[in-house]
């Protein structure tokens, strides 16, 4: 499975970008830095740094992207992996993580990296988007 690291801001500092991904086994929760590197690529802002890197299939995985925006707002996207599959997606705005599809059954995996992480979240939306 093949995704996208970066972690780069831009020369004003008033935009950043930064991607995290963690290992999920049982109830350990751990940030992943084993992977290994297909290639660097250009970032989306120009201080920092950019990669394709390459994960195993067999374990289970969240991929965090987060955005400051100019006005030191955060948005976010959550993508849980198991097995390959994407099985959960949510968004991070205005502290609050919204369902966009998925199994609800994995907010409970987002909510804990959140609690790991010190990012503050005021409400968990679990109702399905139509």
């Amino acid at each position: 499975m093949e995704l996208y690291i970066e972690n780069s801001k831009s020369k004003s500092g008033k935009h950043a970008i930064r991607t995290l991904i963690y290992l999920v086994e049982g109830d350990n929760i751990i940030e992943y830095k084993q992977y290994k590197v297909k290639r660097k690529v250009k970032g989306i802002y120009s201080i920092g740094e950019a990669e394709i890197i390459e994960l195993p299939d067999d374990k289970d995985f969240v991929y965090i992207t987060m955005v400051k925006t100019i006005k030191n707002r955060v948005k976010g996207r959550i993508i849980v992996y198991s097995k390959g599959e994407e099985k959960l997606v949510m968004t991070y705005r205005k502290l609050k993580l919204k369902l966009i599809s998925g199994d609800k059954s994995y907010a409970e995996i987002v909510r804990k990296v959140f609690e790991k992480l010190n990012i503050p979240i005021k409400k968990i939306n679990l109702k399905e988007v139509k």
